[in-house]
């Protein structure tokens, strides 16, 4: 039986329902959609913290970002991906159950940033628990080169290192960058790259650089944006030191958090729920009184209590001692739902044309 012109219609419009249903909402902006498997994780694009995966977040285009994804009981996923100035980039982050056993990275520094696995581990000597198998350490310090080899961790053991960072010579075409924030807290960009967050005590590093202008930029949640243009010399480091000025609002209910641990890669507890690793930074914490667990393999739980003000910044930062202590309950990330009201919609449109069509 040939189909008339209004059968045609309706097949028509039943496609177009479909297409809806299954094809992506094109994004406002450039972003990221991040997934984890398994769903339910935290995740921080840079210096922004908090979301659960999947879930989208519009980034500046045409630049490098950092991505650090977690998960109570999951080893800590991050990488570094770029931007485009259009559509949409995934970001899938497979996250790996923590060993049964685990092993020890005891290192010296000598007062440079700890990179293990492209993970930031702070600056100065420490020891960190580690996965079994093999990671890659990163050193990087203003006036040196960079530092890179790969090491083994064993289960149960101890890997000590003290490795030397060579200096740059005086005919060294390289110069650096060393950034701090009053209050700390800020993420820093150069030249649109995300390089790191400041934390008390505890600058970012950005070493050879080319002798160039460069724009330095430092963002933080209720703060205006600090921007600086630079001159790199060969052989010197800039130093950078941005006084951050409040944003002007009215009363601010939130404040933020910056939270470190030695060792560092602590799991963060922020009452009861688990929140990320550090060192990191909570914004929009409702002002008052809550209490903050810091969790690693091998160590005591460390735990205290903290008053956030709306509007300010609060610094906490736990050592914690080797040992082990019973495991109190924490709750999972809550796992954010995907988003139903397309597919919800097509499938009404699709239903009310089918019932249109029987009428007829």
């Amino acid at each position: 039986m040939p189909l008339n012109r209004r059968s045609l219609v309706f097949m028509g419009l039943i496609l177009v329902c479909l297409v809806a249903m299954i094809s992506p909402v094109a994004a406002d902006s450039p972003q990221f959609r991040v997934y984890s498997t398994p769903s339910g994780a935290s995740f921080c694009v840079d210096y922004h913290c908090g979301y659960s995966t999947p879930d989208d977040f519009a980034a500046t285009p045409n630049s490098w970002h950092t991505i650090v994804v977690t998960m109570d009981g999951y080893q800590t996923w991050s990488d570094s991906v770029y931007l485009d100035d259009y559509g949409t980039t995934v970001v899938n982050a497979n996250l790996y159950p923590n060993p049964v056993a685990v092993g020890f990275l005891d290192i010296t520094s000598f007062g440079a940033d700890i990179y293990v696995d492209g993970i930031y581990k702070g600056n100065g000597d420490q020891t960190m628990s580690l996965s079994p198998g093999s990671h890659k350490l990163l050193l990087q310090k203003p006036g040196y080169y960079d530092h890179e080899e790969q090491f083994t961790i064993s289960a149960d053991r101890t890997t000590t290192l003290a490795p030397g960072m060579t200096p740059y010579p005086t005919s060294s075409p390289y110069g650096d960058l060393q950034i701090q924030s009053i209050p700390p807290g800020a993420g820093v960009t150069v030249n649109g790259d995300y390089k790191g967050t400041t934390y008390p005590g505890d600058p970012v590093y950005v070493t050879q650089l080319t002798p160039a202008s460069y724009t330095v930029s430092l963002s933080m949640p209720d703060y205006q944006t600090y921007t600086e243009t630079v001159a790199v010399q060969a052989n010197a480091v800039k130093v950078i030191t941005a006084t951050m000025v409040p944003a002007p609002s009215g009363s601010d209910t939130t404040g933020q958090l910056t939270v470190g641990s030695t060792p560092s890669g602590a799991n963060v507890y922020l009452d009861t729920t688990f929140r990320g690793v550090t060192p990191m930074v909570l914004s929009d914490i409702p002002a008052g009184n809550h209490v903050i667990v810091l969790r690693e393999s091998g160590y005591q739980d460390w735990t205290s209590s903290v008053a956030v003000t709306g509007g300010s910044y609060t610094a906490v930062s736990g050592t914690l001692v080797s040992g082990t202590t019973p495991a109190t309950s924490a709750s999972q990330p809550t796992k954010s739902p995907l988003p139903v009201f397309i597919p919800l919609a097509g499938i009404g449109i699709c239903c009310a044309l089918a019932i249109m069509r029987n009428r007829e």
